[in-house]
C-alpha cells in the first residue's frame, strides 16, 4: 500500500519508523496522535512531563526549534514541522507590527475629529470610538465583536480619519492619500464587506462628515485573500511575499476567525515594512477548517496598558480602564461589546449559546417552541427522524427563489431571493445532514416538474465550489446560480466585486456541489434573512460536530429569523461544550515567552 493510500496519521508513523526502525514507541505514538489532531485543526499536542525529551532528540525525528526534522518539540509541545514554522513566524511578525508605530497623528485633530464622527453616547466607553483612536496609533489593530456591533460602521470611521489625517501631514512631509486594500477569506465575505463599505460611504456622506474627495480614497472593492496575494498555478504558494510585497499602506482583513495559521503567516509575510493590518472578526465564531484559532488566540491576550487607557482617554474624552494582559498584543485588541442588531430574541438565543447559560436557553426554547411566525421557531425533536416533516418548511423557505427563477428578473434579483432563507447542518452526510436536505428538495423538484429525474444541472441548482479553480478566478466557498439565458441555455452566475455578476459553463464546473443546505463552516463570512439549522442527535453520529462554537455561529449567520431543530438535550449540550484548539501562539504573543 502506497503511503497516498494511508489515512495521514499511519502514513506518518510509516515515515518515521522507515527514517529510523528503532524510533521511541511514544513518540511514535504521540506522533500517530499529533496526526490526527491537525485534521481536528490543532497546531500541536502536549507532550506529557515526564517525557525522556533527550532520547526524542537522538532518535533525528525530533528536533528543537531551527532543526530540519519532521517533527518539532518546543515549550513541552509537540508539533509538524510546518506548522512549528508557521506558528513561530507569524509571532514574529505580529510582535515586530506591534512594536512598530506609525506616525502620530496630531492629538488635537484627532480629538475633534473623533468628536465629529461620534455622537454623544450614553455608553462610556463607546468601544467604536476608542477603536478608531487606538487604530490611528499602531500598524496593527485586531477589532472583535459578534454580529451587529458595528464592526464595519468602525471599519469605514476608521478608513476615513486615516484618510483625512494623511491629507493633514506633519509640517515638513508631503500629502499622500493612502494606498487601503480590502479582502476577505471568500467570495460571499468579500461581497458583504464591499456593499457595507460603499453603503456606509454614501451615509458619511449624506451627513456631511465626508467630502466627495476622501470618499474617492476609501475602496469599496474587496478581494478574496487568494486573489490578492496571487496563488502560483499548482501550487500552495504565492506571488506576493516578503520579497514581493503587497503595494499598500493599508490591508483591512475582514471575517479573520476563518483565517487558518498558514494562510495568515502568508498574508502577514506579504506586507511591506510600513503596512498596516486591521483585523476584523468575532473570536466567539468557529474557527478556521485548517489548523490554527489565530483570531481567538489574538484576542486571548486583549487588555489595556495603563499608559495607553490614560492616551486613550484623552483622546476620546471618555473613562477607559486598564485592564491586566500579560500578552504584547494587549494594546492592539478591541473588542466591541454592544450589538445593534442583535438586540432581540436571537440575540438573546446567540449570547445564551455563547455563555453556557442553561437556565436562559431554556426559558427561550420554551418560548419558542413551534412559533411558527416568530424571530425564533423551535422544533423540539430529532430531525434525522423527521424526513417527512422536513419537506413543507424546506419548499416553503425557498418558494421565493423558485418564483425569481420563473419570472423575468435578474441574476442579482436572484440572488437576492436565495439568500433570503438557507439551511445549515453541522455534518455533510448521514441523517439531518446537507448531502440529505439538497437530495430531498431535488427530489420534490422532480415531482413538481422542475427537473428530470436524471438531471445533473437544471434552472435553480444553487453550487458551492469546494476548492480552488484558480483558472477560473472561482475559490472555495463561491457559490453560484444556475439560470437559463433567452435561449434557454444554462449557465452558472457567480457574483461580480463590480456588483454584477459573471457566467461561468456548467461543463467548466465538474467540481461543484448543490447548496440549498450548507455545512456550518461553509456558511461563515455570509449572512441570510432566515436560517433554518438541523441539529441531528449525537445518537446519529454527529456528537463530535457539535459545539458552542458551532450553534453559535449558524445562529449568528440570520439578519430575522431562525428556525431551530434539533433536541432541548442535544442543543444544551453543545452549549456546554466549547473547542479549545491547541496552539502556542497566544504563549508566544506573552512577555514571559523565553
Amino acid at each position: 500500500m502506497s503511503i497516498e493510500q494511508l489515512d495521514f496519521s499511519t502514513a506518518l508513523v510509516d515515515l518515521l519508523r522507515r527514517k529510523n526502525p528503532a524510533a521511541p514507541a511514544d513518540l511514535l505514538g504521540l506522533a500517530a496522535e499529533l496526526a490526527k489532531a491537525s485534521e481536528r485543526g490543532d497546531v500541536c499536542v502536549a507532550v506529557p512531563q515526564r517525557t525522556d525529551i533527550a532520547a526524542w532528540l537522538q532518535s533525528g525525528l525530533v528536533g528543537e526549534a531551527g532543526s530540519f526534522t519532521p517533527l518539532i518539540v518546543s515549550q513541552q509541545r509537540l508539533y509538524l514541522a510546518r506548522y512549528h514554522q508557521y506558528e513561530a513566524r507569524l509571532a514574529e511578525q505580529l510582535l515586530a507590527l506591534a512594536a512598530s508605530a506609525p506616525p502620530a497623528p496630531d492629538a488635537a485633530q484627532l480629538t475633534a475629529l473623533l468628536h465629529t464622527f461620534f455622537a454623544s453616547s450614553a455608553e462610556n466607553p463607546d468601544w467604536q470610538k476608542v477603536a478608531v483612536a487606538a487604530a490611528l496609533h499602531q500598524r496593527l489593530t485586531v477589532i472583535s465583536g459578534g454580529p451587529g456591533t458595528g464592526k464595519t460602521t468602525t471599519l469605514i470611521k476608521l478608513l476615513a480619519l486615516l484618510q483625512i489625517t494623511a491629507a493633514q501631514p506633519p509640517q515638513g512631509t508631503s500629502a499622500q492619500p493612502l494606498r487601503i486594500l480590502l479582502a476577505a477569506p471568500t467570495g460571499k465575505a468579500a461581497m458583504r464587506m464591499q456593499e457595507a463599505i460603499r453603503k456606509g460611504k454614501a451615509e458619511l456622506q449624506q451627513q456631511g462628515l465626508l467630502t466627495a474627495e476622501i470618499a474617492a480614497q476609501i475602496p469599496d472593492t474587496a478581494s478574496t485573500l487568494h486573489r490578492l496575494l496571487k496563488n502560483k498555478l499548482n501550487s500552495v504558494q504565492f506571488h506576493h511575499t516578503a520579497q514581493q510585497p503587497l503595494l499598500l499602506d493599508v490591508l483591512v482583513l475582514d471575517e479573520a476567525s476563518m483565517i487558518d495559521l498558514a494562510l495568515m503567516s502568508k498574508l502577514v509575510d506579504a506586507l511591506p515594512p510600513h503596512g498596516r493590518l486591521i483585523l476584523l472578526g468575532d473570536k466567539d465564531q468557529l474557527s478556521s477548517v485548517e489548523a490554527g484559532a489565530v483570531m481567538g488566540d489574538l484576542c486571548a491576550g486583549a487588555g489595556l496598558s495603563p499608559q495607553f487607557a490614560a492616551q486613550l482617554s484623552q483622546l476620546t474624552g471618555q473613562h477607559i480602564e486598564a485592564g491586566f494582559s500579560d500578552s504584547k498584543l494587549g494594546d492592539h485588541v478591541m473588542t466591541l461589546q454592544k450589538s445593534y442588531r442583535f438586540s432581540g430574541v436571537i440575540g438573546d438565543l446567540a449570547r445564551a449559546i455563547n455563555s453556557g447559560d442553561l437556565r436562559k436557553l431554556s426559558t427561550l426554547l420554551a418560548k419558542a417552541k413551534l412559533e411558527v411566525s416568530a424571530p425564533l421557531t423551535w422544533y423540539n425533536s430529532n430531525p434525522a427522524q423527521q424526513g417527512g416533516d422536513l419537506i413543507a418548511p424546506l419548499m416553503e423557505g425557498y418558494a421565493d427563489f423558485f418564483a425569481a427563477i420563473a419570472s423575468d428578473t435578474t441574476p442579482l434579483d436572484v440572488f437576492k431571493a436565495f439568500d433570503a432563507f438557507r439551511v445549515l447542518s453541522p455534518i455533510r452526510h448521514g441523517a439531518a445532514s446537507v448531502s440529505r436536505v439538497n437530495a430531498l428538495i431535488e427530489t420534490q423538484l422532480v415531482k413538481r416538474g422542475l427537473r428530470m429525474s436524471d438531471q445533473v444541472w437544471y434552472a435553480g441548482r444553487p453550487v458551492l465550489v469546494p476548492q480552488n479553480l484558480y483558472e477560473l478566478d472561482l475559490y472555495n466557498g463561491d457559490i453560484g446560480l444556475t439560470l437559463p439565458d433567452e435561449s434557454g441555455k444554462l449557465w452558472v452566475h457567480f457574483p461580480n466585486a463590480d456588483g454584477g455578476t459573471r457566467k461561468v459553463a456548467p461543463a467548466r464546473l465538474p467540481a461543484v456541489e448543490t447548496a440549498f443546505a450548507m455545512t456550518v463552516h461553509k456558511s461563515q463570512g455570509s449572512e441570510f434573512g432566515h436560517v433554518l439549522l438541523l441539529l441531528p442527535s449525537p445518537a446519529d453520529g454527529s456528537a463530535g460536530y457539535l459545539s458552542r462554537e458551532l450553534v453559535y455561529t449558524a445562529i449568528t449567520r440570520a439578519r430575522s429569523k431562525v428556525s431551530l431543530w434539533g433536541e432541548e438535550s442535544v442543543i444544551a449540550s453543545a452549549s456546554r461544550k466549547g473547542v479549545a484548539r491547541q496552539s502556542g501562539l497566544a504563549q508566544r504573543l506573552m512577555t514571559s515567552w523565553g
